[in-house]
């Protein structure tokens, strides 16, 4: 559900994991999140997520603006 985003995505803005701008030229971060989901079989052959990767937007606020991206763990 929407609540479920809106409280990873505060946990990823709140986290004092740093943001690092990645290949595609968004700011993006992992941090420990549990119960987000599964991680795939081929990056985690299915096991329980335990960090979520927020990616944002560069433009605007910087690290702080529009998401583009949340998904269970790194890949």
């Amino acid at each position: 559900p929407y609540t479920d985003l809106q409280k990873i995505w505060e946990a990823g803005m709140t986290s004092a994991d740093k943001w690092k701008l990645n290949s595609t030229g968004y700011f993006e971060k992992t941090f420990a999140y549990e119960g987000a989901g599964t991680l795939s079989t081929s990056h985690g052959n299915g096991a329980a997520a335990t960090q979520v990767t927020l990616v944002v937007e560069q433009y605007g606020a910087g690290p702080t603006s529009e998401v583009i991206t949340m998904y269970p763990g790194p890949q």
